[in-house]
């Protein structure tokens, strides 16, 4: 394949993955809002607070095996089958045992009513379903081809969103509501496992080798680690929130953030498209700081745009779109935003770190992360409820984001590429003015 070619499949292979996030924020948004104004904000809360809980035990499901396998399947095509089933093995033992621990923590640990137990465990049918075609998903993106992928996904959310609208329309409650997921879940994985057979592979080649399988778990150890870690800070908030506070309150706290975190999808998109030519080149040398503090001074001036747009906008709307019982949502939502600009600056600067091998720093800062936050949040819950939790999340972040890299003397680089980029932020406005400015010329021209 020529490098022509190769760079060809790879931007299209981005193209598709932007579609499917894309989509995900439309769907997520408008039918996430739908639902929360339709449930209220004490049932939205507690549909929230079940999907969170069961967030937790989803980084056990998948036992670190997911970057080892696409390293297995690029190394050696001959053994695809060995690897392929083995995988099966690993994802649906997970799948179980994060079920098990999933119930058996809420009902004995966490102390839930008959209700969220129902809730729980029907949102719990969907975890095999999600976690077995993993390999599938990884297989086709090993052999460059992510589009029977996305496609199937894509449907897959059209459906979903077409039932959860279908259930509001019913009014048949939150119950009918949490088993679109699990069925949602379902449709994904005989949609992939199509996809596969019609590439002319077949699930019954597959061999189970147990020993392999537990060698895959060992040698994912440290990612599930990361993993877990990760999921815990992501779900924290609306943990801590639930159990300091009511459910109403996290249903507040939820509706704010679906206005807040769906910029959130946008970091990860640029990056795919910039960071193999600026980031990752093995041929940069010293051009690599200069890039990254224009990225990340890039990054933090795009970062704005959905902090401004959200405060002049989205407060407003609040009430309009979800009604007046989520009012208490605007001042969480004016702290919440901010968290954008953090996720901005950080998402250059960690593949960064990956670039100059310090993956290690990453589950630091993950580390760090969920200490800061878990004793804010305890501080600060008990007595601001949901906007205590929302800047809880934001000191927590300011402190890894920007706190670590001052401090630690290993990422002085780091640190460096910060000053750099503040110098960097004039001239991109000023090179921003004159794009829009020769563009605005040329238009005039041409008319």
């Amino acid at each position: 394949m020529s490098s022509n070619t190769h760079m060809r499949t790879v931007l299209i292979n981005i193209a598709w993955h932007s579609s499917e996030k894309v989509l995900r924020l439309f769907t997520g948004l408008f039918v996430g809002l739908w639902i929360a104004r339709y449930l209220g904000p004490e049932k939205y809360g507690n549909f929230n607070y079940i999907y969170a809980w069961l967030g937790l035990f989803n980084a056990i499901a998948w036992l670190g095996v997911g970057d080892t396998v696409m390293r297995d399947l690029v190394r050696d095509r001959s053994d695809e089958n060995r690897i392929m089933g083995s995988a099966l093995l690993v994802r649906f033992a997970g799948s179980i045992l994060a079920i098990m621990l999933a119930l058996a923590a809420g009902k004995w640990i966490q102390g839930f009513d008959d209700t969220q137990m129902l809730l729980l465990a029907i949102l719990c049918l969907g975890v095999p379903f999600a976690e077995i075609p993993a390999g599938i998903t990884i297989w086709f993106t090993s052999h460059t081809n992510i589009k029977p992928v996305i496609i199937g996904k894509n449907i897959t959310m059209m459906l979903g969103a077409a039932m959860r609208v279908g259930v509001i329309l019913s009014g048949a409650g939150l119950i009918a509501l949490m088993w679109t997921f699990s069925i949602e879940a379902i449709i994904g994985c005989a949609l992939l496992i199509a996809a596969y057979q019609l590439k002319g592979m077949r699930i019954s080649t597959w061999t189970y080798d147990i020993r392999h399988a537990f060698s895959m778990v060992v040698a994912g150890l440290p990612i599930i680690l990361n993993a877990l870690i990760v999921s815990i800070n992501a779900k924290l908030d609306q943990l801590l929130l639930g159990h300091f506070s009511d459910m109403a309150a996290v249903g507040i706290y939820a509706a704010a953030l679906r206005f807040s975190e769906i910029w959130w999808i946008i970091p990860p998109i640029l990056m795919q498209s910039i960071a193999a030519r600026y980031i990752y080149a093995s041929d940069l040398g010293e051009k690599l700081t200069h890039n990254m503090a224009r990225i990340v001074g890039a990054m933090f001036l795009i970062s704005l745009l959905p902090c401004a747009l959200v405060l002049i906008a989205g407060t407003q709307s609040i009430v309009p779109i979800l009604g007046k019982s989520y009012a208490a949502a605007a001042p969480i939502l004016v702290i919440h935003i901010w968290l954008a600009v953090l996720v901005f600056v950080d998402a250059p600067i960690n593949q960064y770190l990956l670039a100059t091998n310090r993956s290690r720093i990453l589950v630091v800062k993950s580390i760090a992360l969920l200490v800061s936050n878990l004793v804010l949040a305890a501080i600060l819950i008990p007595r601001f409820g949901p906007s205590g939790a929302a800047l809880a999340a934001l000191v927590a972040q300011t402190l890894v984001v920007i706190g670590i890299p001052l401090i630690l003397t290993s990422l002085s680089d780091v640190k460096s590429i910060y000053w750099s980029a503040l110098r960097a932020i004039p001239e991109l406005i000023l090179a921003g003015v004159s794009w829009v400015g020769k563009k605005i010329s040329a238009r005039k021209k041409r008319a």
